[in-house]
């Protein structure tokens, strides 16, 4: 359903000012072969002439979001590991919200025994525990280098921004993720970003979070700033943007948290939304 979808939020209208586009990456920016059409780009470029901003926000570590800024020239604030690093337009890191020494063993013994492969992200850092995991290949390309290699989380020394629960299984990740929110209610989150990939993180590194901190990086109120998603992970935001936008290949679960859903990423949905309902509202 392409359009309107006020009846799902009725608890508030969509904003009719935006300066500020905080948009998801996969499966909304890019195109599932992890491509930036030359029509978003074209949007991209729009969006800079009528004086709205545009931030990154991702589950991607730092690095796998900077990747894109050349061809989208741009250099501005961005959030990422799911919210739980904000890093400033200089490349400094403006917060990090680090999960619980003993929480996040706790999370890796968990996905371990459920035959979950467990990669730890925290800065620029990704670590794994099985250099044979089938899906590490993938993830290179996402990341733009290889992974640390280690035998038990222990010997990881740095602080644990995210914990990225990793398999085929998407009704064992979904499982696994109302235990993990039902056992640690105060001190973590786990939401599912992709069919097989479960983000678990400290509750405050979310996409609403960071689309707040991106605001303030601008002295911008969510009450302005568009936000644009296509997963469980990007509720966070969709839920208290000023505007929100569903992608067109959203779950209903999704996109009954937006204003409006727009065409999928395979349709140039991202930027449909920026021309339809975004500019409209600078």
């Amino acid at each position: 359903m392409l359009g309107n979808l006020d009846n799902h939020r009725i608890d508030k209208k969509p904003s009719n000012k935006i300066k500020l586009l905080v948009s998801d990456i996969d499966g909304t920016l890019i195109t599932d072969d992890k491509r930036i059409t030359p029509e978003a780009l074209t949007a991209v470029q729009k969006l800079k002439e009528a004086g709205i901003h545009l931030c990154l926000v991702s589950s991607r570590p730092p690095q796998g979001i900077q990747m894109f800024f050349k061809d989208l020239n741009i250099v501005t604030p961005f959030a990422a590991l799911n919210g739980g690093e904000i890093i400033g337009n200089d490349g400094s890191v403006a917060s990090s919200m680090a999960m619980k020494t003993q929480d996040a063993d706790e999370v890796c013994e968990l996905l371990q025994k459920n035959d979950v492969k467990a990669w730890i992200f925290g800065g620029f850092d990704w670590v794994v525990f099985d250099r044979n995991d089938p899906f590490i290949s993938h993830e290179k390309a996402v990341v733009g280098g290889d992974p640390e290699i280690i035998d038990h989380i222990s010997q990881y020394k740095n602080r644990i921004v995210k914990i990225e629960g990793v398999s085929s299984n998407t009704a064992l990740l979904d499982k696994l993720a109302d235990q993990i929110n039902q056992k640690y209610p105060d001190t973590v989150k786990a939401l599912r970003s992709s069919d097989h990939y479960l983000d678990i993180t400290h509750p405050k590194a979310n996409k609403g979070f960071a689309a707040i901190e991106l605001g303030k990086q601008y002295g911008i109120d969510i009450s302005e700033i568009a936000c644009i998603g296509d997963m469980d992970n990007d509720i966070p935001m969709l839920e208290i943007a000023g505007l929100a936008i569903a992608m067109g290949q959203s779950s209903e679960r999704v996109y009954r948290h937006a204003h409006f859903q727009t065409k999928s990423n395979e349709d140039n949905g991202w930027a449909y939304a920026v021309e339809n309902f975004i500019l409209p509202r600078a």
